[in-house]
């Protein structure tokens, strides 16, 4: 670059700074090649990232599909399968139902919150009264979760 702006003509010795014009040559020569060489540096580079989505999307369909084949596969062989309350009898099949119902569940829960909320009712020197009436309330209590309890173990089994 220093000897070309040095350069007079030919068979002629080079004069410092002699064409100062072709500086912007130079420098508008090095900037385009430099543009263009990281505009194919960016391009190979895009190139490669769209070639290696498309690759894994692809992958991810196959693998969505092949999941999604099993999923339903999954179903099938469910749906064939027969529940394993099917040979209860008649009433202890009425008694699963009604324990594996959210209502059940949701009973249990405010029996719950009631049993917690009475438990704090208890205070230092209470009536007797309200003491016997508390301890009426935790046998309801204990009685209904017994209940619960055996119902459980008759309709869902002891395991």
């Amino acid at each position: 670059m220093y000897n070309g702006i040095d350069a007079v003509d030919i068979d002629m010795q080079p004069i410092r700074n002699y064409s100062e014009v072709k500086l912007v040559y130079f420098i508008s020569f090095l900037l385009l090649v430099g543009f263009f060489v990281l505009n194919m540096f960016v391009g190979v580079v895009v190139e490669n990232f769209h070639i290696c989505r498309a690759k894994q999307e692809r992958e991810e369909k196959a693998k969505r599909t092949a999941k999604r084949a099993k999923k339903l596969e999954r179903q099938r062989r469910r749906m064939r399968e027969v529940p394993y309350y099917a040979d209860f009898s008649p009433w202890r099949r009425r008694l699963h139902n009604l324990c594996s119902s959210k209502y059940f569940d949701l009973t249990i829960a405010a029996v719950i919150d009631l049993n917690v909320i009475t438990m704090s009712f208890k205070f230092y020197f209470m009536p007797p009264a309200f003491d016997m009436t508390l301890d009426y309330c935790n046998y309801v209590f204990t009685s209904v979760f017994t209940i619960e309890l055996i119902s459980k173990i008759i309709a869902l089994g002891p395991f």
